[in-house]
């Protein structure tokens, strides 16, 4: 009988490491601490004139400033089907919800834009309380959504009296993100105060770039430079606008030296990616390397670039349907084209999945490369696609380099007919990541071509993140792939690792993974209808 139930115990330890060796999960449980957030502009937007045909687009009372800002009310937020309640329900607590411009009183001039009162007429519910108790009420509902927390939108230069008394508004509130969208460049009051106070609070500031880069309606260039380019400011500009250009440059990585995040702005919604890319190039190519630019840099709308380079995001995608028609068409400014960002929800959350792996480098962090060779991507704006309106009925022109890394070798790129774009970073703790990002062409608003990509400096035992299309993977090791390696590979979304090893090639120092292995097992968790990019972890192991 002894024997018996010892021969029970034998059997169900067994089991039960077989069940811990079948359900190996890559990516923490831990919510990240990386400063990502959702926020409102997009929806906000995209309520005016819902559901409605729109006869004239350029009405003062369509599609402007003030008229989203009437949007911005206590039943869009918390209602049935509203933002705070609808978006990111699988990783809402890896982000901020930042709560944008029109929810401050609109009863103030409208040029003061940075008070931190509420208006009570949009939001009732808050009305009984005092100005620093509604924002902490507020803040805990929309943690009890299972958000990391509220996020507040501002703009201007209040007095550096006024500056610490909001300041010790959110340190009372629970407060930890502002979205300065504007203002408090000059002598960074902010920054000082709550360093003093309340270091939890993160800042981001702007100096504002515009839609597009510049010299957009010039064709037949090979780089299209961004405002924050300082080498071509210098070699290129007229002598009328050097200085104020070289200034911009200047007041920009000066910004960068005294702010938690910079944002690199917003940018048009069909070249957004190209546009923001050049922009990376453009600052990390002056920043790197130096320790006093301690901003991490935010990208708006790009998490699978952000994924790769280390970066941050301000997310405003979002899958609402009014529609709004204009023309025959649905009429969406802030998102626009055959990429349909609208139904690439899931890489939102893969992002930040990767991020409790990798966590956001600085701006100043480590070494930059970028190739010499540029991809120049292009197509005509049309009055429905965007709000910036020099831009209607002409070709738009935008560069970006081809292949961008950080801490890390340039990966090699082969392609037949069209390249992607690539980027890939190592991260402090050994992680590396690499991803590709579609091409905008005149008769194509997004394609995504395949290349071979050679990934090189990977490491065993080290998480690899790979994101987007390949034709073909091959991770590279600095030595020879012992005996006993073991290949796993994980949807972010999932929690559980698959063995791959015998779907790969194995050979000498290199591991080729099939393109469409990739395409499998990185979207293999994604929700029904979601066309996301594939998005997943890699693990080398050895037995």
């Amino acid at each position: 009988m002894k024997n018996y139930i010892t021969l029970i115990l034998l059997i169900c330890l067994l089991v039960a490491c077989a069940d811990q060796e079948k359900t190996i999960n890559l990516v923490p449980d831990e919510t990240s601490t990386a400063p990502n957030y959702w926020c409102t502009w997009y929806w906000q937007n995209y309520l005016i004139n819902k559901g409605q045909e729109v006869t004239n687009p350029d009405a003062k009372n369509i599609f402007s400033n003030p008229a989203a800002r009437e949007e911005m009310t206590e039943e869009n937020m918390f209602g049935d089907g509203g933002m705070a309640t609808t978006m990111l329900p699988k990783t809402r607590s890896d982000y901020y919800f930042v709560i944008d411009h029109g929810w401050q009183d609109k009863s103030i001039p409208e040029n003061t834009f940075f008070t931190l009162i509420m208006d009570t007429l949009d939001f009732p519910k808050y009305a009984h309380f005092e100005p620093k108790e509604r924002i902490r009420q507020m803040n805990i509902d929309i943690k009890a959504l299972g958000w990391k927390g509220l996020g507040l939108w501002v703009r201007g230069n209040p007095s550096e009296e006024e500056m610490r008394k909001f300041v010790e508004w959110s340190k009372y509130a629970g407060v930890e993100y502002w979205k300065i969208d504007g203002g408090d460049t000059k002598h960074y009051y902010a920054s000082r105060i709550k360093e003093e106070i309340y270091p939890e609070l993160t800042l981001e500031h702007i100096t504002g770039a515009g839609p597009v880069n510049p010299k957009w309606d010039i064709p037949g260039l090979s780089l299209y430079p961004s405002v924050y380019n300082i080498e071509e400011v210098v070699s290129q500009q007229l002598d009328a606008s050097l200085e104020k250009a070289s200034k911009k440059v200047e007041k920009s990585l000066d910004v960068i030296k005294n702010t938690d995040v910079f944002r690199t702005y917003d940018a048009a919604p069909l070249l957004v990616s190209t546009t923001t890319m050049q922009r990376i190039r453009d600052i990390l190519i002056q920043t790197t390397g130096n320790s006093e630019y301690r901003a991490f840099l935010n990208i708006q709308d790009d998490p699978n670039i952000a994924a790769a380079l280390g970066l941050l995001v301000a997310v405003k995608r979002h899958p609402m349907k009014t529609p709004r028609m204009y023309k025959g068409k649905d009429l969406h400014l802030q998102i626009a084209g055959d990429r349909h960002v609208d139904q690439r929800l899931n890489e939102m959350d893969r992002l930040v999945l990767w991020q409790r792996i990798a966590p956001p480098m600085e701006a100043g962090y480590g070494t930059f490369f970028a190739s010499k060779n540029n991809l120049v991507d292009s197509i005509v704006f049309q009055e429905s696609d965007t709000w910036f309106r020099p831009s209607h009925g002409k070709m738009v022109r935008q560069s970006a380099p081809a292949i961008m890394s950080r801490n890390t070798a340039l990966p090699e790129v082969n392609y037949r007919e069209l390249a992607p774009y690539v980027m890939a970073s190592k991260f402090p703790n050994g992680a590396v990541a690499i991803a590709t990002e579609g091409r905008v062409q005149p008769n194509q608003s997004w394609i995504y071509p395949k290349a071979d990509v050679i990934l090189k400096e990977v490491e065993l035992n080290k998480p690899i993140g790979v994101f987007g299309h390949y034709e073909s993977l091959s991770l590279q090791l600095m030595q020879d792939l012992p005996n006993g390696v073991v290949i796993y590979a994980q949807d972010l979304l999932s929690k559980q690792a698959a063995d791959i090893t015998s779907k790969v090639a194995i050979h000498a120092n290199t591991i080729k993974i099939p393109g469409n292995l990739i395409d499998e097992i990185g979207t293999s968790s994604g929700d029904t209808g979601d066309i996301s990019v594939p998005g997943m972890v890699l693990k080398i192991s050895v037995n």
